[in-house]
């Protein structure tokens, strides 16, 4: 592990480093001397997605912020599972001389937190998981049908819904993202925007790799289910009041596979069974706000991580 040298930033540093399968991009906010905080974005986000919450936060915090592979800046080197996800992240705090680090992660970001703290819990010393629960399903086991109808909309996804969207301009997305999230001011949303796109010939595009979508067919909620259990840290789970209605619903709908319930709005009662997984958690749901709560909700969300770390 690199010794930290004492250091203060006010914009983020750019950093990077090797990780198993490739260059791993990170920005650094604040003073190395706080205690130190990672950040964890969604599937096709990047840390800038974290901007507004990791500068706020980087006033008690040294916080790091990784592109995570397949997103960003960071190499697009499948495979994407969880377990190598999970990889770069603790590969991450050894570089930057972590032995143990607090964990604020987003969706698929939290799948990642999910085996590093459930599998290595020495390592994590709070954690908090942004509708990080993964896709609502039913309890119990799945059989074989449920498997069969699920995969086959996946099938069917795959087929017909394009992996990347281009739009002619930068303009042209910062439009739709401000259109998508009002409460984001509108410097935030550019520098979001700005930093989180590339140019190719066939337009602006989100700095994603499309094989990253593969994560929805090959993770398995068991298995995320028992990472948590092995979680001894104090734990937070931040989900959307309206999160089935305005993001799984889309992707999942009604009577499919495992994904089979109504689940709007998100209740304790819905995500008790969930909770109970883990040895230590707290549940905290934001009213009207669907599943990127650091979008919809940034005040909300960043008022809890605040009592919470």
């Amino acid at each position: 592990m690199r010794e930290r040298e004492q250091q203060v930033s006010v914009m983020p540093n750019s950093r990077t480093f090797e990780s198993v399968a490739g260059q791993i991009h990170f920005l650094e906010y604040g003073d190395n001397r706080l205690p130190p905080l990672l950040l964890l974005h969604g599937h096709t986000d990047c840390a800038w997605s974290w901007h507004h919450i990791s500068t706020a936060l980087s006033e008690s915090h040294f916080v790091i912020v990784p592109d995570l592979r397949g997103h960003g800046d960071s190499d697009w080197s499948p495979p994407y599972s969880d377990q190598f996800l999970a990889a770069d992240v603790l590969n991450l705090m050894d570089h930057c001389g972590f032995e143990v680090t607090s964990v604020v992660a987003h969706s698929l970001g939290s799948h990642a937190a999910s085996f590093a703290a459930g599998c290595f819990p020495d390592r994590v010393e709070r954690l908090a998981l942004v509708e990080g629960f993964g896709p609502p399903r039913k309890a119990g086991a799945v059989d074989g049908e449920q498997w069969r109808q699920q995969t086959a909309q996946f099938i069917e996804i795959a087929r017909t819904v394009p992996a990347q969207r281009s739009f002619p301009s930068i303009d042209a997305v910062l439009e739709r993202f401000r259109k998508l999230y009002p409460n984001l001011d509108a410097a935030t949303a550019s520098l979001i925007v700005e930093n989180s796109v590339r140019h190719t010939e066939s337009g602006v595009e989100w700095k994603w790799d499309p094989q990253t979508r593969d994560w929805i067919t090959t993770a398995d909620p068991d298995r995320f289910e028992e990472a948590w259990e092995g979680i001894q840290c104090p734990t937070l789970a931040i989900l959307g009041r309206d999160s089935y209605n305005r993001f799984w619903s889309k992707l999942m709908p009604p009577g499919n596979g495992y994904f089979g319930m109504d689940l709007s709005p998100v209740s304790e009662e819905i995500a008790s069974p969930r909770v109970r997984r883990f040895r230590d958690c707290e549940l905290e749901i934001i009213d009207d706000c669907g599943h990127m709560i650091h979008y919809e909700q940034p005040q909300k969300l960043l008022d809890v991580l605040t009592r919470f770390l």
